[in-house]
């Protein structure tokens, strides 16, 4: 039973000769056949009868394939699934082989990871050699296609996110401010801004509010740019701006205690006001490093220092980030987490509800509010916009909406009964 959606045409391109698939079942006789069978496709084939012995394989080589029984005596191989694409980022495609031919168990399989689903049952050369091709085949076109998205993200001078030079686009044009300070004898500065708390943003509050958090940074910082200058991203939440030509020392400080003293900035993520700090430092040519490399190394030792700073002061071991302007009456300022509603800190046993109620999927609730929930679930899966939910046996089944989802965690929405 293939996926239809899956049911790519196979295409010239994909040449079965000499392509490695890795058999998993602990059936050894069963493991023969299927080798066999996929020898008349010119097929090199390995052997595993468990998962273990399928990652001895895949920590020396990795396979084009992996056909996976369904039930393996060791482990269920959903369960497998999981595991393997936790231990391996480039896990090789997964058809899932069994003899359970009900379309919960297919869903379940996809929802998991694996790439297509074929039935034991009379299963024919033709059929498992087409489902290996579709497997390898679907892998090469996203390899290609992650190549040319990577191609074009490299070549695109600003990013769309921020508004802001690309670091493809920044470094061009900070080769040629050098070329110009080296043949001119002048100067020019560098200023690193680092956003804190953008990992804790993306655990927190996921994928979503990292990017509305990043592009209100640059937009406060597109404010600050003088028409002489240049700005870009770096690295996800650091940043490097350009002071094209440093008439003198004190004017370059200046500009460094504007950036520090005005980039700091508040933002609301679904029920949590947020205070973002942002740490500076910065290096001026040539009087900290003789080369363009020499001054770029010396400012990231610099600001990973800063960075460290703050992470160790009061502010930066807080929970929450500090939020400007709230203090004690000395005028010292504390860590604060506001909130709309109070959330609380649970470990709960949930139930979600998908297909009118026939499909569920057991999960955690790790936070609760009055408002929504944070659920873990038990492995990578797909869950849809609008589902229901049962937090623990005697509660009653709510009606959610899925704000956020961020591998094996989620955050949801209570909706109106």
């Amino acid at each position: 039973m293939s996926a239809p959606l899956l049911d790519v045409k196979e295409s010239p391109e994909v040449v079965l000769d000499g392509r490695r698939v890795c058999i998993v079942d602990d059936d050894e006789l069963y493991r023969a056949r299927i080798g066999l069978m996929l020898g008349q496709k010119n097929l090199r084939t390995l052997e595993a009868e468990d998962t273990n012995a399928l990652q001895a394989i895949l920590d020396r080589s990795m396979p084009d394939c992996i056909l996976l029984d369904y039930n393996l005596v060791s482990e269920n191989g959903l369960f497998a699934v999981e595991r393997l694409r936790q231990r391996y980022t480039a896990l090789a495609p997964i058809v899932m082989v069994s003899a359970d031919e009900t379309q919960r168990t297919a869903v379940r399989a996809f929802r998991a990871g694996v790439t297509d689903y074929i039935s034991k049952r009379q299963l024919s050369l033709d059929e498992l050699s087409a489902a290996v091709k579709r497997a390898i085949g679907l892998r090469i076109r996203e390899e290609a296609r992650e190549l040319e998205l990577e191609r074009l993200r490299r070549n695109t001078t600003f990013d769309d996110l921020t508004g802001l030079l690309t670091r493809h686009g920044l470094e061009e044009r900070l080769a040629q401010v050098d070329q110009v300070a080296r043949t001119r004898r002048r100067s020019y500065g560098l200023v690193a801004l680092r956003v804190t708390r953008i990992d804790e943003v993306l655990d927190r509050f996921g994928i979503v509010a990292t990017d509305r958090t990043l592009r209100a940074f640059g937009n406060k910082l597109r404010d600050l740019v003088r028409s002489t200058d240049l700005c870009g991203s770096w690295a996800r939440g650091t940043f490097l701006y350009v002071v094209d030509a440093v008439d003198s020392p004190a004017g370059f400080q200046a500009v460094v205690s504007r950036l520090s003293s005005q980039t700091n900035f508040e933002i609301d993520l679904a029920s949590a006001h947020l205070g973002i700090r942002v740490v500076t430092a910065h290096a001026l040519h040539p009087d900290d490093g003789a080369t363009l490399e020499e001054l770029l190394a010396g400012l990231e030792a610099r600001l990973e220092a800063e960075t460290h700073s703050f992470y160790e002061s009061a502010a930066g071991a807080a929970d929450w980030v500090l939020l400007p302007g709230t203090g004690t009456e000395g005028g010292r300022e504390e860590a604060t987490e506001r909130r709309r509603e109070r959330r609380m800190r649970t470990l709960k046993q949930g139930r979600i509800y998908l297909d009118g109620l026939h499909s569920t999927i057991d999960c955690t609730v790790r936070n609760l509010s009055s408002g929504g929930a944070g659920l873990r679930l038990p492995g990578p899966t797909a869950i849809p916009e609008f589902f229901r939910l049962r937090i623990s046996e005697s509660g009653a089944i709510r009606q959610v909406r899925k704000c956020w989802h961020l591998n094996n965690d989620l955050g949801v929405e209570f909706l109106p009964a």
